[in-house]
């Protein structure tokens, strides 16, 4: 336990608990039980506000998607009231078609490594070599 008089400037302090001005059961809030994660900003925001490329283009295909089902689902009720409404077979291929892309898109992004990944994955790291002792 740290005495209260020492003088700690300049001192690393590796993969130790340090407790400031106080006992850990009574003030835990002044209590370091573990090194900090050092977030920078840039990662922080890669974090928050990155899906990737392949996210994005699924996403896109996910309005189309949703799209040319709903034209085809109103189609095929019209061609049902009035047979005079044609109802083609390329619209179901279409749907077909990108849906098969997006839900390709959206397992090329879940399985290809990115640089959101990647961070994500320093940051468990850290927490996972720096346990608490709870």
């Amino acid at each position: 336990m740290a005495d209260n008089n020492q003088n700690y400037t300049g001192q690393t302090f590796n993969n130790q608990a340090v407790y400031i001005n106080g006992e850990i059961s009574s003030d835990p809030q002044i209590a370091i039980a573990r090194p900090p994660y050092l977030l920078e900003r840039y990662d922080f925001d890669k974090i928050v506000n990155s899906k990737g490329i392949l996210n994005g283009i699924a996403t896109t295909l996910i309005g189309a998607t949703i799209g040319l089902f709903i034209n085809m689902v109103a189609k095929f009720i019209g061609n049902k009231i009035d047979p005079s409404v044609k109802f083609d077979n390329w619209e179901v291929y279409s749907f077909i078609l990108t849906l098969i892309l997006m839900g390709l898109f959206f397992g090329i992004d879940y399985f290809v490594p990115n640089e959101r990944k990647e961070i994500i994955k320093k940051i468990c790291d850290h927490f996972k070599s720096n346990p608490t002792n709870r």
